[in-house]
């Protein structure tokens, strides 16, 4: 696990990151350590509009969320609807 920092791979702001299960299961561990629900991490999926920031939506099968990762920093977690 990475608890102190984010995954390199999470963390690319090119068009080449992943967008799959293996990508939701990290993003969905930095949330749990900021205290947010996710049992069962389903996807994480890049924003394509945030293209300096590394920023997903990460989809739950409790929750969905947006999270800004921040290198050396908690993320940014907002709930989605």
């Amino acid at each position: 696990m990475f608890a102190a920092g984010i995954h390199p791979a999470l963390a690319q702001t090119d068009s080449g990151a992943t967008d799959d299960a293996a990508a939701g299961e990290l993003v969905a561990v930095q949330a749990r350590q900021q205290g947010f629900a996710c049992s069962e991490p389903v996807s994480a999926k890049r924003d394509p509009t945030a293209a300096d920031d590394a920023v997903w939506t990460l989809t739950c099968a409790d929750a969905k969320y947006r999270v800004r990762l921040v290198p050396d920093q908690a993320a940014e977690i907002q709930k989605l609807d």
